[in-house]
């Protein structure tokens, strides 16, 4: 008889190889009672092995006899087992079907295994990690929670029940469990990748991980025990109560992802105080969330004091302990900075990596040299940073770990997986309190603070309940991932991405000169400079690409759920943000292409046509009326039809390339070409978010603040029979300047400074003739209404030159970054100058709230308003104040802006357009309640743009105008000088400005509005 391990060897073995012999399948009653104790003691080896089965001969009696093995092994426990399956490590991405399967895992594992298609997901396996959970899991992770009356009253059958319970207890495992689980994870791995063959499951950079895990375990708990017996180390008296909380292997498992997640995602690598305060935040998270959730922390706590001899040192700990959740920043700081030198002296690059990454630099002969073996070198560099003349301690990761993320698949969990804010499982839940909302167990506030305490002592005391219902409203939406899109991406992202939102994958090569040039110091200098902006690119693509990995892992963690949800909060102005920050719909063109309403709704004949204008709008066709928009896309069905039926070919099937948002755009083709070839296109059920979206929205705010009816033209407030465009009026008037100028006849009898200003205007001028569009002054018109200064638009408008490659050779590099420079200066001038002359009122209202500003600022106050909604807003804005503080790993000047004086200049600036984005918040979250709570309509927003299902556009159109209305029927301007009379009822404000002739009900026939 063939033993069960040395059996599974061989037939993973063999299953690798594509080889498959009947001698080898079980079926022996001789086998169950060893495979049934293998299961317990193998972490579920017979799956890994059974999964990776493709043949179909060997699958229907690998079937059975795992069927029957299972049953006389029904003694295992299903947590036992699930605990296992936890740590198993996933191979590829999940794929559709397969959590239908797991809504059965409560009716025995047998079942599972009768029911599962393994011939067709035999590669599915990150559903044990994050999907699977046994009713005994289930019992545990709800003890002590109570599931939402409101969603228990939804379910019809006792399956429902069962299913939603098993859904909230996978929900909390998913917060309160998700550093356990890593830990454990990361421990099991090296202990099973020997086992069964199973190494090629794990990915090189969880090898990495596994790596680290152990060194650096064993170098925090050494620092534990010196800490406990007394032994003194730089600061070990303030940061040791702190690492005395937490054991070793959470220590470890959070310090290695927060460094991995931090420096991915920085170009130049992290500054080291931002990465020390979020390690030191994370830990004192993690410690609240344990005084939180077990009842035995306080008794392990006392019995740790116990042991300390030391009273001063046990008074500090308690002190710790007790204030947890409000450590001041110098802790916080000192507790990341120990850990960080924990992590920088433990973890190293492999020999293996140095040596491959030697070989590729050096060739095979030298590769094997004794001499040439790299020597050993931190995981994590060390490094600084000069920036005018100021020095910054970064780090970032090894360029060697670097490239090996990046070249493995989304699908293999590269990065961390322990992200600590993600999508949810079930309905988030509801704000009741400022905080106490959103997960359902991790502590989220309200506000995303940025120490104003005086604000969110404001907030507690305020009546927010229609902001908290609004929020619920929201965050109960539920959406799904687009699994066509995510397909279509992880495609072009293996290829090797370069399209769309997607960076590529390879860095930008250095530029190169002939032997003979590099002798002429001035080609020399010109070649440095060229490899400095390469290098400058291409430290922009590395975050670039990190960020792409995250939101394409997140996207395929949750790919095969039926449904996620997005839990919100608000920033200081009231804006409204999606708390999980890698995947969301307030991302870029690839992340909104990922996500869909999980509901579907009958298309119905407004639908159909609506779905028509979409397409349209993302390929950019959105500054003509709604017929010649239908008729662009019906002129193009047989491109739709193309692109749809495959995505990845050349001609009419590359289409959707060519559009503005490819993403969105290809996902429109695929629902319109299944609407249009189904029976009835008027009854298919659709579910793609159709976008609403503003004329450019903050102008459109000031217009109807100040009643200005030239600049409400501009902005669609009024109705016409084609949509305005404020970007294109402007570029208008900005280029008849530049052609007047460019023919500019300099007087005679002008002094040397007056000409050699306007003949310096003229060849800026000459320069820019031809070049001056829409989409060179849009950004810039866009920041306008929010503070943009000269010199942000002069940045703006010169990265938009670069882009245009206007040189055609006849200047040098250097004579042609200086062109573009003076060039965008004078453009920029021009642009402001536009952009006042189309908007008099709303420029008088934007000065008039600047002055208010510096008013409040002028009393030694920061500027504080109450919105519509009653949300209290306090500008934070303080003059800097430094201190010294020493750590473990280098000294720093911790910013610190408790009570220092307010900024008087910053106050003023930022009022204004703060000031409109707490309007333009509070317009959406009025039309948010409505269409949710009346109209009974999905609804999503990414500020100024409004989605819904096709079929009620017009609902949702109609519903944002009249909130439109009525926000600005009331008198904010008005109440605003009340607040501040009362405030400061010795200082003197202004008037308001006279009010221009707009008449706000006309916004109610504007077709164009939002469009």
């Amino acid at each position: 008889m063939v033993t069960v391990p040395r059996m599974l060897q061989s037939l993973t073995r063999r299953s690798r190889q594509g080889v498959y012999h009947n001698s080898l399948i079980l079926s022996t009653s001789s086998t169950h009672s060893s495979l049934g104790g293998y299961l317990s003691s193998q972490r579920q080896g017979v799956f890994a092995s059974y999964y990776r089965c493709k043949s179909s001969s060997i699958y229907s009696a690998r079937k059975n006899a795992i069927q029957q093995a299972t049953t006389e092994a029904s003694n295992i426990p299903d947590a036992d087992w699930a605990d296992h399956a936890q740590n198993m490590v996933p191979r590829q991405s999940l794929r559709p079907g397969l959590n239908e399967v797991m809504q059965k895992t409560n009716d025995g594992l047998s079942s599972i295994l009768k029911d599962f298609n393994f011939e067709e997901h035999s590669n599915d396996r990150t559903y044990f990690s994050r999907q699977y959970i046994s009713d005994e899991e289930v019992e545990r992770w709800l003890h002590n929670y109570n599931i939402p009356p409101e969603q228990i009253q939804k379910c019809k059958s006792q399956q429902e029940l069962k299913d939603l319970k098993r859904l909230f207890a996978r929900q909390i495992r998913l917060e309160c469990a998700i550093y356990d689980m890593a830990v454990e994870k990361h421990l099991s791995v090296r202990q099973d990748v020997g086992k069964l063959g199973r190494a090629s499951q794990v990915n090189a950079a969880q090898n990495l991980v596994v790596g680290w895990m152990e060194p650096a375990i064993s170098l925090i708990a050494k620092e534990q025990r010196d800490v406990l017996a007394g032994k003194r180390s730089l600061d070990s008296t303030i940061y040791g109560p702190a690492l005395l909380l937490l054991d070793a292997k959470v220590l470890a498992a959070l310090t290695i992802n927060t460094m991995l997640n931090n420096c991915l995602m920085e170009s130049k690598g992290i500054r080291f105080i931002k990465l020390a305060l979020a390690l030191g935040n994370i830990v004192q998270e993690h410690i609240a969330e344990n005084k939180r959730k077990r009842k035995d922390e306080e008794k392990y706590f006392l019995s740790l004091v116990r042991g300390i001899q030391n009273d001063v040192f046990r008074k500090h700990m308690e002190d710790v302990y007790t204030t947890v959740g409000v450590w001041d920043k110098r802790l916080n700081l000192k507790v990341g900075a120990a850990l960080i030198d924990f992590i920088q002296r433990s973890c190293y690059v492999p020999d293996r990596l140095l040596m491959a990454a030697d070989k590729k630099a050096h060739g095979d002969i030298e590769m094997y040299n004794p001499e040439r073996i790299p020597k050993k070198e931190q995981a994590f560099v060390h490094c600084y940073y000069y920036d005018r003349n100021r020095r910054s301690g970064m780090f970032k990761i090894h360029d060697t770990i670097f490239n090996l993320i990046l070249n493995t698949d989304p699908g293999l969990n590269v990065l961390p997986w322990t992200a600590r804010y993600l999508p949810m499982l079930v309905p988030p839940k509801r704000w009741e309190n400022p905080n106490n909302g959103g997960y359902l167990k991790l502590h989220t506030k309200i506000m995303r603070q940025r120490d104003i305490v005086w604000q969110m002592d404001c907030v507690k005391r305020a009546p927010l309940n229609e902001l908290f219902t609004t929020l619920n409203l929201l965050a109960e939406v539920p959406w799904v991932i687009n699994h066509e899109i995510l397909d279509v991406i992880l495609r072009i992202w293996q290829e090797g991405g370069g399209f769309g939102d997607l960076p590529t994958r390879e860095d930008y090569p250095l530029p190169t000169s002939k032997p003979e040039e590099e002798e002429d110091p001035e080609k020399r200098q010109a070649l440095l400079k060229a490899h400095a902006k390469v290098r400058q690119r291409n430290r922009e693509l590395h975050s670039l690409r990190c960020d792409t990995l995250y939101k394409l892992q997140v996207a395929q963690e949750f790919r095969n759920e039926k449904e996620i949800y997005f839990p919100y909060n608000l920033d200081f102005r009231g804006r409204v943000y999606p708390i999980p920050p890698n995947l969301n719909h307030l991302g870029s063109d690839m992340s909104r292409s990922l996500l869909l309403f999980r509901d579907r709704k009958p298309l119905g004949k407004d639908g159909l046509r609506w779905l028509k204008i979409h397409l349209a709008n993302v390929f950019g066709v959105d500054k003509c009326p709604f017929d010649e928009r239908v008729a662009f896309t019906e002129s193009n069905l047989t491109k739709v039809f193309a692109s749809a039926s495959d995505p990845h070919g050349i001609g009419e099937a590359a289409w959707w390339k060519t559009a503005e948002y490819p993403f969105l755009a290809l996902g429109v083709c695929f629902e319109l070409k299944r609407a249009l070839e189904s029976p009835d296109p008027e009854t298919y059920l659709s579910n793609i978010p159709v976008h609403q979206d503003g004329s450019c929205n903050g102008l459109q705010h000031y217009a109807a603040l100040g009643r200005d009816l030239k600049g409400g033209e501009q902005v669609n407030l009024v109705p016409a029979s084609r949509p305005g465009d404020v970007y294109i009026k402007v570029a208008e008037q900005v280029m008849n300047i530049v052609n007047r100028d460019a023919n500019l006849e300099i007087p005679e009898d002008a002094t040397p400074e007056r000409k050699i200003s306007l003949a310096h205007r003229k060849r800026c001028a000459t320069f820019l003739l031809g070049t001056i569009t829409r989409r060179v002054v849009k950004q810039t018109v866009m920041t306008s209404v929010y503070g943009v200064t000269f010199i942000g638009a002069r940045k703006q408008i010169q990265a938009r030159l670069q882009e245009a490659n206007i040189s055609n050779g006849s200047l040098s590099d250097e004579e042609m970054d200086q062109q573009i420079y003076d060039s965008s200066c004078y453009a920029a001038e021009i642009t402001m100058e536009s952009l006042r002359n189309l908007f008099t009122s709303a420029r008088n209202i934007m000065e008039w709230l600047g002055d208010c500003a510096s008013k409040v600022a002028e009393e030694g106050q920061l500027m504080s308003w109450i919105t519509p909604l009653g949300l209290p807003v306090v500008q934070p804005y303080r003059r800097f104040g430094c201190q010294q503080v020493r750590t473990k790993v280098q000294h720093v000047l911790m910013v610190s802006t408790d009570h220092l004086p307010v900024s008087p200049g910053r106050q003023k600036t930022a009022f204004p357009p703060n000031f409109v984005h707490s309007l333009d918040s509070t317009h959406m979250l009025m039309t948010a309640k409505k269409c949710l709570e009346e109209d009974d309509i999905a609804f999503a927003a990414v500020h100024d743009s409004y989605w819904t299902h096709a079929c009620s556009v017009e609902t949702m159109n109609k519903r944002l105008r009249e909130e439109f209305v009525r926000l600005y029927e009331r008198p904010l301007l008005e109440d605003l000088l009340e607040q501040l009379e009362l405030r400061f009822p010795t200082t003197k404000f202004r008037k308001i400005p006279k009010l221009g002739e707009l008449q706000l009900r006309n916004v109610l026939q504007s077709e164009y509005f939002f469009n």
